[in-house]
């Protein structure tokens, strides 16, 4: 199932992107809290996130700050690749990221992207769930790919995780031998 976030973030990230992931502020003095956009708003003043709400473009922005960093000057996408792989004792899911980039648009394998590291990045994958209804939020994994221009997109995976089954213990015994015949 392919679930597309927003592309109303399209002028942030290609500054962003643009810019090596160094993100310049604006030295503007700072506004009232209600003349701030949610976005902006101190937290305690901003909605609960949730289904239908359009996405707190932080978090994206953080995803695609920590990736970033390790891009060459010629790319044209990147992306991350998210999968679950267990569960933790306290019923916490576990996960892991890869992070490829490309100099093609069309080039769905890619090259390895060293990233700022996969904690920041899960952390914003797990923040986007507040925004999914709630038979979405129990994905298996997700692709989340970032063009150059800005424009990008999240491709989650449905498929129910199933761990992979314990590998079984070599018998410390040695296997009985045929008996011999003899003639």
């Amino acid at each position: 199932m392919r679930m597309n976030l927003t592309t109303l973030l399209a002028p942030l990230l290609s500054g962003a992107l643009l810019a090596g992931g160094a993100l310049a502020q604006d030295q503007k003095p700072a506004a009232a809290a209600e003349d701030k956009p949610a976005a902006e708003a101190p937290a305690a003043d901003r909605p609960k996130p949730g289904p239908g709400q359009e996405v707190d473009p932080k978090i994206i922005e953080d995803m695609m700050g920590c990736m970033a960093a390790g891009l060459p000057k010629d790319w044209k996408k990147a992306w991350f690749v998210v999968r679950q792989i267990g569960v933790n004792p306290d019923k916490s899911r576990k996960f892991e990221a890869n992070f490829f980039f490309s100099k093609q648009e069309d080039d769905a394998k890619g090259e390895p992207l060293k990233s700022c590291g996969a904690e920041q990045v899960l952390r914003g994958v797990v923040e986007l769930n507040a925004y999914l209804p709630d038979s979405q939020k129990h994905w298996s994994g997700v692709t989340m790919t970032f063009h150059r221009d800005g424009r990008y997109q999240a491709n989650y995976d449905m498929t129910p995780f199933k761990p992979k089954p314990a590998a079984k213990k070599a018998s410390k015994t040695p296997p009985k031998k045929q008996a011999e015949s003899s003639k």
